[in-house]
């Protein structure tokens, strides 16, 4: 049975407030000051997520382009000059640091923020839009973890910026790019035991996302809409892969697994739409029908084993772990920043 593509998360972009970059006489003293402070106020608009994320995400690599050529990192400011940037989760939270590394950190989160909402406005009913959502949230995930990296030396910062949310993000990426891999393999008829095996490790990478959700620091700090979404969806694919495995070995007439694993597919979704209060309801859609779908080929395979084989069903904690197999990777930090823009062009 066809079933609609699930919603995706996509991640909001940092506030900032005006930087006075008159104040700190290397700013001031660029040959191309007047270019950089344009550049800036651009970016630091009051509502980011009016603007086409296309858009945005190419004034943003503009204003990182011409920080590199005014300034390089580490450096030293003027005591009159910081940056303050907000939370993108919590936007009353905010952070100030004199330091450029803070300023070109918060802008690839915005690049990040970007290629997220890229991605999930891309429809991914056909195959040309979900290969784009695809390399998109592979850019996302890559922009997440190289602000891990330049926050590293930083002291102090909002929560979306530390090392646990970077990590969690980029998780939350690689698993909706993994998904979309998962859709382009069931759409070009790939056997169940490949799809299975794409599934699985998409309900890994949820599995890390949720796990992170649901620990200090990030506990409480993100929406519950967001942490029911990620803990469904993991569910979701554990109980793809269980279903694909199954199909696979319904052909081999291991019958006796077969029921085990659908059954254990049927009890992931039931437990995480029991839980996972709040998510969208056409992810509740999506996990009803694929409950039908599995409830269906378990009671063929019921019907056939009391009829015809008389195999015994394994207990679930008796079963192997899936296979998994990874076909996504977090872009690399030059990839993010020759992002193109929405006419085909790379960022200026």
């Amino acid at each position: 049975m066809s079933r609609p593509p699930p919603p995706m998360l996509s991640v909001p972009e940092k506030k900032t407030a005006a930087a006075e970059l008159f104040r700190d006489r290397h700013f001031f003293g660029a040959p191309a000051f007047s270019e950089i402070r344009d550049a800036r106020a651009a970016v630091a608009v009051p509502n980011p997520q009016a603007q086409p994320p296309a858009s945005r995400r190419a004034l943003i690599l503009r204003y990182h382009r011409l920080l590199f050529s005014a300034r390089d990192d580490p450096c030293a400011f003027d005591e009159t000059l910081s940056f303050t940037w907000h939370d993108a989760f919590r936007p009353h939270l905010k952070h100030a640091a004199a330091s450029l590394r803070f300023e070109k950190a918060a802008l690839v989160f915005n690049v990040g923020a970007a290629a997220s909402r890229i991605a999930a406005a891309h429809s991914r009913a056909t195959e040309e839009g979900v290969r784009a959502a695809c390399a998109e949230f592979q850019r996302a995930a890559g922009a997440f973890r190289a602000v891990g990296e330049m926050m590293e030396e930083e002291v102090g910062t909002t929560v979306d910026m530390s090392s646990q949310a970077s990590a969690m993000l980029e998780r939350l990426m690689l698993a909706q790019a993994q998904e979309c891999c998962f859709e382009r393999a069931l759409a070009g008829g790939k056997s169940p035991a490949l799809c299975s095996k794409v599934a699985k490790q998409a309900a890994l990478f949820y599995e890390e996302a949720y796990a992170a959700l649901v620990a200090p620091p990030l506990q409480n700090h993100f929406e519950r809409s967001w942490v029911s979404q990620v803990q469904l969806k993991a569910a979701l694919f554990n109980a793809e892969a269980c279903y694909r495995y199954a199909i696979d070995l319904h052909e081999k007439t291991d019958i006796g697994e077969e029921i085990a694993r659908l059954q254990v597919g049927v009890n992931a979704i039931v437990d995480a739409k029991r839980s996972a209060r709040g998510a969208p309801g056409p992810l509740y859609d999506y996990a009803s029908r694929l409950e039908q779908d599995i409830n269906k080929s378990l009671e063929t395979a019921k019907d056939e084993n009391y009829r015809i084989y008389l195999f015994r069903i394994p207990a679930a904690t008796s079963l192997a772990p899936l296979p998994a197999a990874s076909l996504v990777r977090s872009a690399s930090l030059a990839e993010i920043l020759e992002a193109k823009t929405e006419n085909g062009t790379q960022s200026p």
